[in-house]
């Protein structure tokens, strides 16, 4: 505790508080978590006014549980506590939080009792099937999962009793309430439980067939991408001398020249680093695994963040958080936060604010660098040339040399 109190009079208030007890194991995880002294001290001031406030009614340590939590937050706007913990800032909030989750971790309160809900032995069947044969991420099961929960409660577990009629009504019946990216994920969820029923044998094999598809032109619209000074604009806003700004100038970098998702980034192991030969490893779709070459900009830009600034964390992902509790990137969600962080500094009008205008961008300066179509869908791991086709549209040049020539009123058709 000494690290965020300095006055050993204020320790020994926090020592002789009702949970003083267990406040130096709370400090040190605090200290292991990576917390600076103030946010921490706060934290600590948190935890202190949750023992006085349980204490004063009558509830015992051991039997904090998610129902005083939140009689604790109600009571913070209004606290007039008269112990000197009072306080009715959000950090008293997340220090009561974080010290019972610490007290659940070392035992002195028992873990929530929240049942996980039962799921369907077809469906957890599938589930394994899907990983191990069509070999998907378990955020892409993550999508599926609750949608094959809903098709067996609407169409029943008998799956011989299953017609293209009534697969249809119930595809047609979810896409309606959603945009066309969470219909196709409706769409392609049914279309792969049917294949595993088929396979399976509890179904027909041609009753995949009757999934409509969600109509969509792939080659009808242009990419959203930004251009190469934009890219460099927005590279340039981030602060390498600062945790924050290597770490996201890395990230920026990794998505601009090599067109990665941010899933990608998120993912990556110090272990998918081949300094030797200046190439990084990638686990794509599929358990696909590519080898991309590294180049000298965004290698010197990760090894700058790995050596000066990166946590010294038992964790082998590259890209770690920068403010405490520190550790791996919970999701893909704060890869596309910095993106836009770094699209508002850079003062940039982009078409779109996520990560993928990058790799948008990252395929067309390809191609008007001269690549072909096959080298840059290798790049983003196409695996189709239709995909990468997309992109052939920026190339207005291009596109007025091979295009005909619309004929004049009355001249000779083509």
């Amino acid at each position: 505790m000494r690290e965020f109190v300095e006055s050993e009079f204020r320790r020994r208030q926090f020592r002789q508080c009702p949970v003083g007890q267990h406040l130096d194991g709370f400090a040190e995880w605090l200290r292991s978590a990576g917390y600076k002294r103030r946010p921490g001290q706060l934290l600590l001031r948190g935890a202190a006014h949750l023992g006085h406030w349980t204490s004063a009614r009558g509830v015992e340590i051991g039997r904090i549980r998610a129902g005083v939590l939140d009689a604790f937050a109600r009571h913070l706007p209004t606290c007039a506590c008269p112990h000197p913990f009072q306080g009715r800032d959000r950090y008293h909030r997340e220090g009561a939080h974080r010290f019972v989750t610490h007290l659940q971790r070392v035992g002195v309160v028992p873990p929530p009792a929240t049942a996980p809900e039962p799921v369907p032995p077809m469906v957890e069947t599938f589930s394994a099937w899907m990983r191990q044969h069509r070999g998907v991420r378990e955020s892409t099961l993550g999508n599926y999962v609750p949608l094959v929960q809903e098709f067996l409660a609407t169409l029943g577990d008998d799956a011989a009793a299953y017609d293209a009629a009534r697969v249809r009504a119930f595809i047609l019946a979810r896409a309606s309430r959603f945009g066309r990216s969470r219909a196709k994920s409706v769409v392609n969820a049914v279309r792969m439980f049917l294949r595993f029923l088929a396979v399976s044998g509890h179904c027909p094999a041609d009753l995949a067939a009757a999934v409509p598809r969600i109509a969509h032109w792939k080659l009808s619209s242009l990419p959203r991408y930004l251009a190469a000074d934009d890219v460099a604009r927005l590279v340039a806003a981030c602060e390498p001398a600062t945790a924050a700004g290597a770490r996201d100038r890395a990230v920026l970098l990794l998505l601009a020249r090599l067109g990665l998702r941010a899933g990608d980034v998120r993912d990556l192991r110090l272990g998918d680093l081949d300094w030797s030969r200046g190439r990084l490893r990638l686990m794509g779709k599929g358990r696909c695994e590519t080898w991309l070459p590294l180049p000298q900009e965004v290698g010197d830009a990760i090894l700058h963040y790995l050596t000066r600034f990166r946590p010294a964390r038992d964790d082998d992902h590259v890209f770690l958080r920068v403010y405490a509790p520190l550790g791996p990137l919970p999701s893909s969600g704060p890869i596309a936060k910095l993106v836009r962080r770094a699209i508002h500094r850079a003062g940039i009008a982009a078409p779109s604010r996520g990560a993928h205008v990058l790799r948008h961008s990252a395929a067309t300066a390809l191609l008007r660098q001269g690549a072909s179509l096959d080298v840059i869908g290798a790049v983003l791991r196409h695996r189709c040339l239709e995909s990468t086709a997309h992109y052939a549209k920026v190339d207005g040049a291009l596109l007025r040399m091979v295009a005909p020539p619309w004929p004049a009123a009355g001249g000779r058709p083509c």
